[in-house]
C-alpha cells in the first residue's frame, strides 16, 4: 500500500482529522452470474461507467470475507503503517466493521455455520436462504438483510441471539482495533434486538423458540473494545431515529440522516428545530450531504443549495462526513462494486466554495470556541455562532435556506467585553467581502442580512 505522504498531508492541511478508507478488508467477488440477478445495480453501474467490462465489477466492501488487509491493496502491517503515518501527521485512522453479515465466500459459512441464521430443513421462504454444505452438514444459511428491503445475496446472515457469535464477533473488532483509530459501524442498528426480532422472528418461531438475550450486542462489544483500546472510537451507521439509542449504548458518533433529508426537502424551521437539541447529542452526530449510499450533493441540491447545504452541516456541532470527490463538485455517483470510476472535470466554483468553507472550519471547530444557534426574525434564515472566550474571537454563520430573497436581523447577543465597543468589522470569507456595524446597532437591533436564495455569510467578526 503505497500512498504518497503528499496526499495525507494535502488533505489534513484542508482540516481533515479522521481518515476513512472503505474497502481494504478482503470480501466477496462478483461473478457475472450473481450481476444479472440484479438488473438495477446493472443499470447504476451503467451509468457511472458507461464503457464497463465485467472485471470493472469487483464485489461489494460491504460482503467481507475476511478481516484482512485485501492482498490486492498491499501487504500485513501496512494498515498499520499508514495508521502511523497519519497519527504522526496528526489525524486519525477509520475502517469499516460491518457487524450484520460475513460475504458468501467466506469459510466462516463452512467451519461454523451455527454462528449464522440457519435451518436444517428447506426453509418456507426459499428466497431469504441458501443451500450450503458445511464442515456440519447441508445447512440452509439466510441471506444478510434489513427488515425493509430484499437480502443481500452475496452475504450470509449472523446470528446475535447466539452468545458465540457474540464472543467471535467482539474478538473480530478487537482485531480491527489493533489495526486503526476507529470503525465505522455499518447499518449498526441491526444488530439491536428489537430490530433482530422484526427482521427474523418468523425464522425463530418457525423453529419453535425464540431466544432473547438479556443484553444487547453494543454496550458489552464497546467496553470490551474499549478496556484494550481506550481512545478508539465508535461511528454508527444508523437510521429510523434510533441514534440516540446507540449513543446511550456507547457509541462515540452517530449519523444524521435527520439533517441530511431536512436538507433535501424540510423546512428551515424544521431545521431550527433540530438543531436546538441539546449540545452532548449535536456533538456526537456525523453530518453529510453526500456518502457512497446517497446520490452525489450537487444531483440531489444543485450548485446553490449544495453549498448551503454544506455550510449547514459543516458548522455545526459534530463530525462533518465529505465523500471522496465532493469538494471538486463530481457528478457522477460511483457504485461501491465498481474497481474504477469515468474521469469528471472538477467544477472550480463549488471546489472554491468548499477551499472557504474549510478554511472557516478549521478556525471554529476547537475546542476553544463555544457554539450557540441564534434567533433570526426572518424563518428563512439560519444563524449560529462560535465563541471563543479566551481570544475574543467570533465567528457568525448566516444561511438564507430557501429559494426566495430574503430579509431580516439574526439577534446577536454581544458578550460583555464586547458591549462597549464603538465599531465592528465583520469579514465574510465566503464572499471576501468587509463590512462595518455599530456595536449599540448590533445590541439593540441585531446584524440586517439581506440575502439571494441560498446565499450565506460566513463572518469573522473583529471588534475594532
Amino acid at each position: 500500500m503505497t500512498i504518497p505522504d503528499e496526499l495525507w498531508i494535502s488533505i489534513i492541511e484542508k482540516g481533515f482529522d479522521w481518515i476513512w478508507l472503505m474497502g481494504v478488508w478482503e470480501h466477496s467477488s462478483l461473478t457475472q452470474e450473481e450481476l444479472e440477478k440484479h438488473p438495477g445495480l446493472i443499470k447504476e453501474i451503467s451509468n457511472s461507467l458507461p464503457k464497463w467490462n465485467p472485471v470493472d465489477v469487483i464485489g461489494s466492501p460491504y460482503s467481507i470475507v475476511k478481516y484482512k488487509l485485501n492482498p490486492q491493496l498491499g501487504l500485513p502491517g501496512d494498515l498499520k503503517s499508514v495508521k502511523q503515518k497519519l497519527n504522526d501527521l496528526g489525524a486519525k485512522l477509520m475502517l469499516d466493521f460491518v457487524p450484520n453479515h460475513f460475504g458468501g465466500a467466506s469459510e466462516l459459512v463452512l467451519t461454523n455455520p451455527e454462528y449464522f441464521i440457519s435451518t436444517d430443513n428447506k426453509p418456507q421462504d426459499q428466497s431469504l436462504f441458501k443451500q450450503v454444505e458445511t464442515e456440519k452438514g447441508i445447512q440452509w444459511i439466510a441471506y444478510g438483510k434489513d427488515p425493509y428491503f430484499s437480502p443481500w445475496t452475496d452475504t450470509f446472515q449472523l446470528n446475535y441471539f447466539n452468545e458465540n457469535t457474540r464472543e467471535y464477533m467482539i474478538t473480530v473488532l478487537n482485531k480491527v482495533a489493533n489495526e486503526c483509530d476507529g470503525v465505522r459501524c455499518d447499518m449498526a442498528m441491526l444488530c439491536l434486538s428489537d430490530i433482530i426480532q422484526q427482521t427474523w422472528g418468523f425464522h425463530f418461531e418457525q423453529k419453535g423458540y425464540f431466544d432473547n438475550l438479556s443484553s444487547e450486542f453494543w454496550p458489552d462489544a464497546i467496553k470490551s473494545t474499549k478496556s484494550n483500546f481506550p481512545e478508539f472510537s465508535f461511528l454508527a451507521e444508523v437510521y429510523w431515529n434510533l441514534g440516540w439509542k446507540l449513543q446511550q449504548m456507547g457509541f462515540d458518533y452517530t449519523y444524521d440522516k435527520d439533517l441530511y433529508d431536512l436538507l433535501e426537502n424540510g423546512s428551515t424551521v424544521k431545521i431550527q428545530t433540530h438543531l436546538s437539541a441539546d449540545k452532548s447529542y449535536l456533538m456526537k452526530n456525523m453530518r453529510f450531504i453526500e456518502n457512497h449510499d446517497e446520490r452525489r450533493a450537487h444531483d440531489v441540491f444543485g450548485h446553490e443549495k449544495s453549498i448551503a447545504a454544506a455550510i449547514i452541516m459543516g458548522t455545526v456541532p459534530g463530525l462533518s462526513l465529505y465523500h471522496q470527490g465532493q469538494l471538486e463538485g463530481e457528478k457522477i455517483k460511483i457504485p461501491v462494486q465498481l474497481r474504477q470510476k469515468q474521469s469528471e472535470k472538477s467544477d472550480p466554483l463549488i471546489q472554491e466554495a468548499y477551499d472557504r468553507i474549510l478554511e472557516f472550519t478549521k478556525q471554529i471547530k476547537s475546542h476553544d470556541y463555544q457554539w450557540a444557534l441564534l434567533s433570526t426574525s426572518n424563518s428563512n434564515i439560519l444563524a449560529w455562532k462560535w465563541y471563543n472566550p479566551n481570544s475574543s474571537k467570533l465567528c457568525l454563520v448566516v444561511v438564507n435556506y430557501s429559494s426566495f430573497q430574503s430579509q431580516g436581523n439574526v439577534f446577536l447577543p454581544l458578550h460583555s467585553e464586547f458591549s462597549k465597543i464603538e465599531q465592528f468589522t465583520l469579514y465574510d470569507m465566503l464572499n471576501e467581502k468587509k463590512y462595518s456595524r455599530k456595536g449599540a446597532d448590533l445590541e439593540e437591533y441585531g446584524l440586517f442580512v439581506d440575502l439571494q436564495p441560498f446565499q450565506n455569510h460566513l463572518f469573522i467578526v473583529d471588534p475594532n
